[in-house]
């Protein structure tokens, strides 16, 4: 991706021509030829960015939705009152729908999940921070180790070969707390004091060399994978970190910022290069965004404040 990028990139931008109810989660294909979207109005939507329409949707209270890193067609999602969902594009039902609440009460509130990159297990976090494994490894979920944090828990995300689990907490000062891959019981091997304030964003990068943490000390980290010790950060900024995202060969990372009074904007370095890309000013808070899984194409969920919801832009690099 370096290779083809000027000092500051041009960017091709395009807005989703819908405005949506605000954005709760968004996320690329395996092919990135299709992207799923969680909207506050209690739908889950297959769009498609090169006609810019929506393909299909399912109702439901959905909170958070991440596509398969192995299959181009399915997408786990979890919902708010404590369902646990498997979505194939091509069909207009649930190819798995459980009920999280009545495996275990305290799997209600559903905020957010993870895929394990080898999509055996999937990870779910609560409102009240309950983590709780999910084993999609037989044809019946099963639940797995759970833990119940003592901290907010923000984010989480895995290394990729799965080997460890990180969490953003929500603690002052901010921390990264880093399990032994699926055994949440024995709780963390170890955490890093990641911000001065709460960890607010985490990603990890494709190629296994890097993890990023965005905080809302306004600061961006970028940790060496193996040993979790911090290579070099960029801030501070004027406003949190809301979102953090590698491209597809981990040369790139990019990240949202936002908030009331200040600016809010998207900003592309390069890793190893620790060079400005783009500075793109997006109005409002830019509260999600991801690469693409094989281009750099950012997909940037944008707050639209003043008609209280979002739209979702395609920043495309070095055009």
């Amino acid at each position: 991706a370096i290779a083809s990028l000027p000092k500051q990139s041009m960017v091709d931008s395009m807005n989703v021509t819908s405005r949506m109810r605000g954005v709760y989660s968004l996320d690329w294909n395996l092919q990135g030829d299709r992207m799923m979207i969680v909207t506050k109005d209690s739908q889950l939507r297959l769009w498609n960015p090169d006609r810019n329409s929506e393909e299909r949707s399912w109702s439901g209270e959905w909170m958070y939705a991440e596509c398969d890193p192995n299959s181009p067609n399915r997408t786990a999602g979890v919902t708010w009152p404590g369902r646990f969902r498997l979505v194939d594009h091509r069909q207009a039902g649930f190819a798995a729908d459980v009920d999280l609440k009545a495996l275990s009460d305290k799997l209600e509130k559903m905020l957010f999940l993870c895929w394990r990159p080898d999509s055996s297990y999937v990870a779910v976090g609560t409102k009240s921070d309950v983590v709780q494994m999910l084993d999609l490894r037989k044809p019946e979920l099963s639940l797995g180790n759970s833990m119940a944090a003592v901290t907010e828990v923000n984010q989480m995300c895995w290394t990729v070969g799965g080997e460890a689990f990180l969490q953003a907490e929500g603690t002052s000062p901010g921390r990264i707390a880093v399990s032994r891959g699926v055994d949440l019981a024995s709780g963390p091997m170890f955490s890093v004091v990641a911000h001065q304030s709460a960890t607010v964003a985490l990603s990890r990068d494709p190629t296994g060399r890097y993890v990023a943490s965005g905080g809302a000390d306004c600061f961006l980290n970028i940790w060496d994978a193996r040993s979790m010790g911090c290579l070099w950060s960029c801030g501070p900024g004027s406003q949190p970190i809301t979102s953090c995202s590698f491209s597809s060969d981990g040369d790139l990372i990019a990240w949202g910022s936002g908030g009331p009074g200040g600016e809010s904007q998207v900003n592309v370095f390069g890793v190893d290069t620790k060079q400005s890309y783009l500075q793109y000013q997006c109005g409002s808070a830019a509260t999600i965004l991801r690469f693409h899984p094989k281009m750099p194409t950012l997909a940037v969920a944008v707050a639209d404040c003043a008609r209280e919801g979002s739209f979702v832009q395609f920043l495309k690099l070095g055009t």
